[in-house]
């Protein structure tokens, strides 16, 4: 008889046992609402042979010792795909450790403790004062996400989308599971700057930025599960503005989302403007601007992308960092960044649903969401949430500048001439951007045009569009002087004098030679 009740008494053990190891692990932002995929989680330690080594340094500036010996530039890619399989949730102190880790080596050997010193450090800047807690730090680690590493891929493909910031995965972990388990390939990647781990606020820091940015997307499409010609970014903060000249000079990005980013403010768009590639023209895929309240923010800035599809949608409760991970921790850590505005928590969510609606619709042709969202009113469920939102047609773009070559070439000046007479026609006053019309102009100037006609038709366009330019005034004379106009050049030449010293386009050089030949032609 005791041996029945101690057999008994056993399998209530086991059974218990396994009841409890078969309670389902839950996410600690599980009321998201996920999709159809499980989530995997994996990074892969890339190295940029072709550019040299640099230090991790801290926000403040502060260079750290180099742990490694890989002699590249360290570019770690963390990749959050659909998985065929589920297994045990990380916690989120996986993805922190991850912050400060260049190479598998450092990974695997390495303190974790320089990492959540990073972050702890880094929450506080954010905060504006001193006072995140160790025990703080500890209930955001011990919080289960939604993915597993390292699990079996699902065997199709699947659209990319690479969101990075420069404390990847650990910022913006939450969404990139959410879009994954909605069948996305999710990439992050943390920017770098030209000589340590911070991205410069400038041009050279743009430029930099880009070509990691670049790099990245190489990596990416390698992958078996990526649908090559499906890509989207996503950024936040400038990382927005690096997302949106990679896509001015990349055609294979297919959308954009700027999440609270400085694309929509004009410093940014100084930056961006005195890059190469960057002018509406180029800029031709949709746009998403979610954006808060903030004096230096406005959809005003990205009205000139006039042959970009633009969404806006106006969260007056959120700020930058509330669209990252934030706007969820604030629920276990109040105030973590900050005193918010109101329910973050919704927000972050609201955020994300359009995010993936927009995504949905550009990647995969399901626009029936997003259409909700851009209905003539805004969604009710969404009315507490987003207080503005509307969306501004695109243009067509004109060809590239290899098809008006070759247009050229088969029917003359004549073809460009009508390509800019229907743009402006459909309400554009400017179908070429002024970097057109020195490009194009130079190219006419090897054996196309021995008698300056041709060019002298540009510059006409060219004026047409920007009166105000100094320099296309200067070359329009110029252009009418050899073709015997000589009282129309004068005309022309006076008009460039007057616009010399406004003319915002022109660096110093530039104004410095156009006032010595004007001196010269108008004695």
């Amino acid at each position: 008889m005791k041996a029945i009740i101690l057999c008994l008494s056993l399998l209530f053990l086991i059974s218990c046992q396994n009841s409890k190891d078969e309670t389902p692990e839950v996410p600690f932002s599980n009321f998201m609402e996920y999709g159809e995929y499980a989530v995997g989680f994996k990074t892969l330690f890339t190295t940029d042979d072709s550019r040299e080594n640099i230090p991790y340094s801290d926000w403040s500036g502060r260079l750290y010792p180099k742990s490694e010996t890989s002699e590249g530039r360290n570019l770690p890619i963390h990749i959050w795909y659909p998985a065929s399989e589920k297994s045990t949730l990380l916690p989120y102190d996986h993805y922190v450790n991850l912050m400060t880790k260049q190479t598998d080596e450092a990974f695997k050997k390495e303190s974790d403790a320089f990492a959540k010193k990073i972050f702890a450090y880094q929450v506080d800047q954010l905060k504006g004062e001193d006072g995140f807690t160790i025990a703080q730090l500890d209930t955001l680690l011990a919080l289960k996400t939604n993915a597993s590493l390292n699990t079996h891929p699902m065997q199709q493909k699947f659209p990319l989308v690479i969101f990075p910031n420069g404390a990847s995965p650990a910022y913006q972990s939450v969404l990139c599971e959410y879009l994954a388990s909605h069948g996305f390939v999710v990439a992050a990647v943390a920017l770098k700057g030209e000589f340590s781990h911070v991205m410069g606020t400038s041009v050279k820091g743009l430029e930099t930025a880009v070509s990691d940015l670049q790099f990245a997307l190489g990596e990416l499409l390698k992958l078996p599960n990526v649908e090559k010609g499906q890509v989207a970014l996503i950024g936040n903060a400038m990382a927005s503005s690096v997302c949106t000249s990679l896509a001015s000079r990349n055609k294979k990005i297919k959308a954009l989302v700027s999440l609270e980013g400085g694309l929509l403010s004009r410093f940014e768009q100084d930056i961006l403007n005195k890059t190469n590639f960057y002018e509406p023209q180029r800029i031709t895929l949709p746009i998403l601007a979610i954006y808060a309240p903030h004096p230096s923010i406005s959809p005003e800035h990205i009205y000139h992308l006039n042959y970009s599809e633009r969404y806006f949608a106006h969260f007056p409760e959120m700020s930058e960092f509330h669209f990252l991970n934030f706007g969820l921790f604030e629920a276990y850590v109040p105030d973590i960044i900050g005193e918010p505005k109101g329910d973050v928590q919704t927000g972050f969510v609201v955020g994300s649903e359009l995010v993936l609606s927009f995504l949905n619709a550009k990647l995969k042709g399901q626009s029936n969401i997003l259409d909700q969202f851009y209905s003539e009113e805004i969604p009710r469920k969404y009315e507490k949430t987003i207080d503005t939102i509307f969306k501004m047609e695109r243009l067509a773009p004109p060809p590239n500048m290899a098809i008006l070559k070759n247009l050229f070439i088969s029917d003359g000046i004549a073809a460009i001439e009508s390509i800019y007479q229907s743009g402006v026609a459909e309400g554009n006053p400017t179908p070429f951007s002024m970097s057109f019309y020195t490009d194009f102009k130079n190219w006419l100037a090897w054996k196309k045009d021995p008698k300056y006609t041709n060019r002298l038709q540009l510059y006409k366009m060219a004026v047409e569009s920007y009166p105000n330019s100094a320099l296309n005034h200067y070359r329009l004379a110029y252009y009418l002087e050899k073709n015997d106009s000589l009282q129309k050049s004068q005309i022309h030449y006076r008009q460039a004098n007057i616009l010399l010293d406004h003319d915002s386009t022109l660096d110093h050089s530039e104004k410095a030679y156009l006032k010595k030949v004007l001196l010269e032609v108008l004695q």
